[in-house]
């Protein structure tokens, strides 16, 4: 593993940690009794979450996909900054759903069906961007 994976691997643990611990701050903190509920805000928050999903997918490729086929090379300074760069913003995207998950989650008073389902879908969001050497192609 190249100097620069290792950097983007351990920013990607940072970054599921922090799900870990969005999950354990809702499941540990104490709400008042709701008064009313936020479905619209709700929907919104699930409409930015599914998008920002999609989105994490489509910008890996798009800035990522030159490093899994092997034309852009880690060895080369010009293209290690586009690798760091491209690897936190679909790690941003991604927990970013968790995120969401957990403001969700805090205005629907804890309840665990509005905010669970977000956390499980960054951290497979995580998971399916994880920065593995395999992943990536050395350049020809």
């Amino acid at each position: 593993m190249k100097p620069v994976q290792l950097v983007v691997f351990i920013i990607w643990g940072a970054l599921c940690s922090s799900l870990c611990l969005y999950a354990f701050m809702l499941s540990a903190m104490t709400f008042a009794p709701a008064k009313g509920t936020a479905q619209s805000i709700g929907q919104v928050i699930a409409l930015a979450a599914g998008s920002a999903a999609v989105l994490s997918f489509f910008l890996c490729k798009l800035l990522l996909g030159g490093f899994a086929t092997g034309t852009l090379d880690l060895d080369d300074p010009a293209h290690r900054g586009r690798f760091v760069a491209g690897n936190v913003v679909v790690f941003a995207l991604s927990e970013g759903v968790g995120v969401l998950g957990f403001v969700n989650g805090t205005l629907s008073n804890g309840r665990g069906d509005a905010w669970v389902p977000y956390i499980g879908v960054a951290f497979l969001l995580m998971l399916a961007h994880i920065p593995l050497p395999s992943r990536f192609k050395p350049a020809a």
